[in-house]
């Protein structure tokens, strides 16, 4: 039988670090081949470390690794991007990280993801351009999707009736939206607006960048996400911690010159 080699390459995005001793770190990494996992890097926090730059987090990086005895050890890696557009800004960099935890969170240890990676490296790049907030929203109904956690939006997710163009419940506990029928044994939830259904089914339909194109107003947007944050939060039983983090930015008060005011304007 072969031994596995000492030695394998990756490319993969950092997704956390956490410190240990005086200059080691451990960094969680999503691979396109090898899936989510945790290796450790000796000396990285120290001046001369020449890994140092390419293992921080939303990274994406090419990575030498040497299988270790609990943990691999990484001897090489090289940025091939850097997204540091999205890391100057606050915002954007806030959503980038919460996209990165709920990644750690949805999957297991060593497990494949391809198409999870790709829609990734997708909310990354279109974070660093630039793009909306409300791109976000993209990213968590098509992982919701891959992970095996798609809401039902087109019919009743308890009788499977077709829905009318009105208001609905969405209830996570029953899986998706929930017609005025089965409204009492759906369970908690909350009343989702048709524009908001709107948009939902357009994330669900749409790839990123026209997904990114809406232009969505406050309440619409708030709406979105908290329907969304809802379901996320029931299928992992607990709340996000950047999510939190992320809820307390956006209630800071904004200075916005009247001139560069965008205009109350979408099309849903």
């Amino acid at each position: 039988m072969s031994q596995r080699p000492r030695v394998y390459t990756t490319e993969g995005v950092i997704l956390r670090r956490r410190n240990i001793g005086e200059a080691d770190t451990i960094f969680t990494v999503f691979s396109p081949t090898h899936g989510k996992f945790d290796a450790v890097a000796k000396g990285v926090r120290k001046a001369r470390s020449h890994m140092r730059g390419h293992l921080e987090p939303l990274t994406r990086s090419n990575l030498l690794l040497a299988h270790g005895r609990t943990l691999d050890v990484f001897t090489q890696a090289e940025t091939i991007t850097g997204y540091r557009t999205l890391r100057e800004d606050l915002d954007l960099c806030g959503a980038a990280i919460y996209c990165a935890e709920l990644v750690v969170r949805f999957t297991a240890d060593r497990q494949e993801h391809r198409e999870l990676y790709g829609l990734l490296l997708d909310i990354l790049d279109a974070l660093d351009a630039r793009s909306p907030l409300h791109t976000v929203r993209h990213f968590e109904l098509q992982m919701l999707g891959l992970m095996g956690y798609e809401p039902q939006l087109d019919a009743c997710a308890i009788c499977s009736t077709r829905l009318p163009e009105a208001d609905v419940l969405l209830s996570a506990s029953a899986g998706g939206f929930v017609c005025a029928e089965c409204r009492a044994v759906a369970g908690a939830g909350r009343v989702i607006s048709v524009r908001a259904i709107k948009v939902l089914r357009y994330a669900r339909s749409a790839g990123m960048e026209a997904f990114a194109a809406l232009r969505l107003d406050e309440a619409l947007a708030r709406e979105v996400q908290s329907a969304l944050a809802e379901l996320i939060r029931y299928v992992l039983d607990r709340e996000p911690n950047t999510g939190k983090y992320l809820d307390q930015v956006a209630r800071l008060p904004r200075f916005v010159p009247r001139a560069d005011r965008p205009d109350d304007v979408h099309s849903v």
